[in-house]
């Protein structure tokens, strides 16, 4: 009796770690699974950090700077009597000691007042990094957004074509058994019975590719969404996208107007005027403040004693022109100009380059939608067509062959119908991402 009991909770216990292993996901569910675990957003995301860690830097960089120094120097004099030149008085010979111990400090401070507007200009430059790299991992998400949307909807694909597969199969068999029943009765030959078996075991065939390319799509949708690689992914019913939100001009004028690359040209753009500015500044005096405590003590005890030592304080205004920038700058600031017409140079190529995109996603997705209506009307005369040579076939005025071809007529119209649907769907979605609009 114990040994039943615990055969049955680990059995029990298998099916709860099976069941753990199937994971039922919408495409909303999987697209924030999706973007939570990619590991090229974090990798953005650390580019956004160190964009702003830079940025503290130049904030710091504008700090007054500090410097403590502290030494000590002994001398032992080989020659202790020093006689100034041209005095001949005794009175003029200084007599030092032997032994000469030096202890000195210094202690100071520089703040700059006026650099050519260079701190400024670094802190703009800086500011529009961490914009352009803010723009960047945006567009990286974007990205993450549509791979998880069309590797979800292609083995959504997958799922529908097993399904039809599945039931066709089903339809198959029932045929078959009747054909056999008939062959019993003498009513119908070997070789009708034969088709049928040859089109089931096609049909297997096809589900077993089918099967093989599933398990292929969900390890890898499992590897996109940071699943453990062991789950069997489920897919819910997918809404299919099968008409449009507006005409073609709608679509290109939110896509010159939103896509990510042109918010970051017009950064670039700024970046470029920021830096002609800048090498026209350089040309600027720069002027500043600064301060120094020196400390120098002769006797030989560390420790200060009265008249024993100095400490001066000496403050200063420092100013400093570099002549040479005048007339050494002119080509750094013909370079700096011609970068900036560059930006606009490229910009008119991502015009052109957004504008064909967004006209071919938008004539495939119309290809995609006159598709389905072709195929709705495929598989509406495909049915007649199955249900007429069934009814033809009872009457003995077609052949088996006929009655397979039909069939399998209907059963690839049902699933082109179905991968139209799909496919139309990530056309749809594929429009969305030339937009920069991409979302579930």
């Amino acid at each position: 009796m114990k040994r039943q009991v615990w055969i049955f909770f680990l059995l029990i216990a298998f099916a709860v770690a099976t069941e753990a292993q199937t994971r039922t996901l919408g495409l909303a569910e999987a697209v924030q699974l999706g973007v939570q675990n990619s590991k090229q957003l974090k990798l953005s995301q650390s580019q956004v950090d160190h964009a702003l860690s830079h940025f503290e830097q130049v904030r710091d960089a504008a700090l007054p700077t500090a410097k403590l120094s502290a030494g000590y120097d002994h001398a032992l004099m080989l020659t202790r009597t020093l006689r100034i030149p041209g005095d001949t008085a005794k009175s003029g010979s200084i007599r030092l000691p032997f032994d000469n111990p030096l202890y000195q400090a210094t202690l100071s401070f520089n703040e700059p007042i006026f650099e050519g507007n260079q701190f400024k200009y670094a802190k703009k430059s800086a500011d529009l990094l961490i914009k352009m790299t803010k723009l960047d991992a945006d567009k990286d998400k974007d990205d993450v957004v549509y791979t998880v949307i069309s590797a979800y909807l292609n083995y959504f694909k997958i799922k529908q074509s097993q399904d039809i597969v599945a039931q066709n199969l089903q339809d198959i068999q029932g045929k078959l058994d009747e054909i056999t029943k008939y062959e019993n009765q003498g009513l119908a030959t070997m070789n009708d019975v034969l088709r049928f078996q040859l089109q089931k075991s096609n049909t297997q065939l096809t589900a077993m590719e089918l099967e093989s390319n599933r398990k292929i799509a969900n390890y890898n949708l499992n590897v996109l969404l940071g699943l453990p690689d062991s789950t069997d992914i489920q897919v819910q019913d997918v809404s299919y996208k099968l008409d449009t939100d507006g005409p073609y001009e709608q679509y290109l004028q939110q896509a010159l107007r939103d896509r990510r690359e042109f918010g970051s040209l017009t950064y670039q753009a700024e970046t470029a005027d920021i830096n002609v500015r800048k090498i026209h500044d350089e040309k600027l005096p720069t002027v500043g403040v600064s301060g120094s405590l020196y400390y120098f003590d002769l006797t030989k005890s560390p420790i200060p004693s009265s008249g024993g030592f100095i400490a001066p304080f000496v403050v200063g205004l420092n100013a400093s022109w570099d002549i040479a920038s005048l007339y050494k700058n002119k080509n750094r600031v013909n370079t700096a100009t011609i970068e900036r017409r560059q930006v606009e140079i490229n910009r008119d190529m991502q015009v052109d380059k957004v504008k064909t995109e967004v006209n071919q996603d938008y004539r495939d997705y119309e290809l995609a939608l006159d598709k389905i209506k072709v195929l709705q009307d495929a598989v509406t005369q495909s049915t007649e067509n199955e249900r007429e040579m069934e009814s033809k076939f009872h009457n003995n005025l077609a052949t088996t062959t006929d009655r397979i071809d039909a069939q399998t007529l209907l059963y690839q119209a049902r699933i082109n119908l179905e991968l139209a649907k799909s496919d139309a769907t990530i056309a749809y979605y594929t429009l969305l991402k030339s937009t920069g609009h991409i979302q579930p």
